[in-house]
């Protein structure tokens, strides 16, 4: 009778589990911004030949970029995630006035509920491009230092609440109960010193042997995105990447969001013997075409992370903005192009390759592939090209390594040739598994110790709650981690399946 009474009662709370479970999943709601770039329109005192030869040789649309991130306030606030993620450059050159204004936006979002997290940039600690205009003048603007940075963004990343690495304004928070954030700082040449590097891992192995998720963010790329991408933007990834990737991911890091190259890219790579894998999502800059933002979703138990992707299509100012944004990027990087290989063909096949590129999944898109067509085609008549030739040589490249990157770039293939490692990933919408291993090694969820999460499981926790069955290891069925089993770690079990 007995055992007829637990059968009834255990079909039971499985029914009632599963009727719970539909409706209640607790997602952790995320967005990620990079490289805003916010230039304050208090920097112009006046609009004049100054402002306009400047803005003239600038590709980022900094004549928007105060509208755009006011408008991206607006569009944080009606989605209202639990946390906003910045991954640097959020001003033009570390103006004053300009962080001022970053920070007077965040309050509000901050007032609102909704926690906000930054990092540093390569632009935002002060540089000789700094500058107030008026008129036909240009001088020097007040410039914000690393002291001064994490003073003002003390709300975002640099309270009390966080734990500071002592050389560098790197950072580690626990900003959603069982979700650790890591915020390294790398400079303003993409460096990592040994001394950061290890603070960094030791804090991601203590989260992981306490059974705790783990997601990162730096400015600078953590891996190269396509071959040869240095070639077009100095310290487009961290120096010494190699030993960082393996660093990390050993450290049980399996995402890392950045910005820097301006365009939204998500690579997958591997520790040194490939057994452990860490993605790296760069997200494009606000005021450079496409103007691209992320939207993710954490499941309950933390495990499963999926990215979405937004852009800036339209402001008050102009209904046809994202015309105008690609319009600009596309002049601006023939110029650059041109300047540097004097040849209007070559010019406009990098120039365009990279809108592409900025566009993303270019593996989806024809005109990438027309692209290649195009470039393979004219190559012929190119390579014959003295003057061409010794442009090629100057950049440090030769024709074998420009067909690897445009084939790298426009077939979205990051760590091209290298066997193992090459990986093609949807740039814009992504689902990322994280699986959550506690201090014995074996994953979250995993209750009877077979290497997988199924429902077996949660048979087996049930069992475990009715006291049919004991176990040993009670941090591999805590779901909540607040060391008790009882019927809302089922629940979050069930959803994790269920999702």
């Amino acid at each position: 009778m007995k055992r007829i009474m637990k059968t009834i009662l255990k079909m039971g709370m499985l029914a009632l589990i599963s009727f719970m479970a539909l409706p209640t999943v607790a997602q952790t709601k995320m967005m990620v911004l990079s490289d805003t770039h916010v230039m304050s329109k208090k920097l112009i005192v006046k609009d004049g030949t100054a402002w306009q030869t400047a803005l003239s040789n600038e590709r980022k649309l900094l004549d928007y970029s105060q509208e755009i991130f006011d408008a991206l306030m607006d569009t944080v606030m009606q989605r209202n995630p639990q946390l906003l993620l910045i991954t640097g450059d959020l001003t033009k050159d570390g103006e004053l006035l300009s962080h001022q204004h970053v920070v007077e936006g965040l309050e509000k979002l901050r007032q609102a509920g909704i926690k906000t997290y930054v990092i540093p940039g390569n632009h935002d600690l002060g540089n000789n491009n700094a500058k107030v205009f008026d008129d036909d003048i240009s001088y020097k603007a007040e410039v914000v230092d690393a002291e001064m940075f994490a003073q003002m963004y003390a709300h975002f990343g640099y309270d009390e609440h966080s734990l500071r690495e002592s050389t560098s304004l790197t950072y580690a928070c626990e900003p959603i109960k069982g979700l650790v954030l890591i915020g390294i700082d790398s400079g303003t040449n993409g460096s990592l010193s040994e001394t950061t590097l290890n603070w960094v891992c030791q804090q991601a192995q203590k989260a992981k042997e306490q059974g705790k998720q783990v997601i990162a963010m730096m400015h600078h790329a953590l891996v190269p995105h396509f071959v040869g991408v240095e070639k077009i933007v100095n310290s487009a990834y961290v120096k010494d990447y190699e030993l960082i990737r393996n660093r990390l991911a050993d450290s049980g890091i399996r995402v890392i969001f950045t910005g820097h190259f301006h365009s939204s890219d998500i690579a997958k790579d591997y520790n040194e013997d490939l057994s452990e894998h860490i993605y790296d999502v760069s997200t494009g800059s606000t005021i450079s075409y496409p103007c691209d933002f992320r939207e993710l979703s954490l499941n309950e138990n933390k495990s499963k992370l999926t990215i979405t992707s937004g852009r800036v299509t339209a402001l008050k100012s102009d209904a046809q903005f994202s015309d105008t944004a690609r319009n600009r990027l596309l002049a601006s990087l023939k110029k650059i192009a041109n300047a540097r290989v004097s040849n209007e063909l070559l010019a406009d096949i990098a120039a365009v390759s990279l809108v592409l590129h900025a566009e993303a999944n270019e593996q989806n898109s024809r005109d990438a592939q027309n692209m290649l067509t195009m470039y393979n085609f004219g190559k012929r008549s190119l390579v014959s090209n003295a003057t061409i030739n010794g442009k090629i040589t100057q950049m440090g490249l030769t024709w074998d390594l420009m067909d690897s990157i445009l084939n790298s770039m426009l077939q979205n293939i990051s760590a091209y040739g290298q066997e193992g490692r090459q990986n093609v990933c949807d740039d814009l919408n992504i689902t990322i598994d994280m699986p959550l291993v506690n201090t014995n090694n074996r994953i979250l969820g995993d209750i009877d110790g077979n290497g997988k999460v199924d429902i077996v499981d949660v048979v087996t926790l049930v069992n475990i709650i009715l006291g049919e069955t004991n176990i040993d290891d009670i941090e591999v069925a805590d779901m909540d981690s607040n060391g008790i089993i009882n019927i809302s770690d089922v629940t979050i079990l069930v959803n994790a399946l269920l999702n």
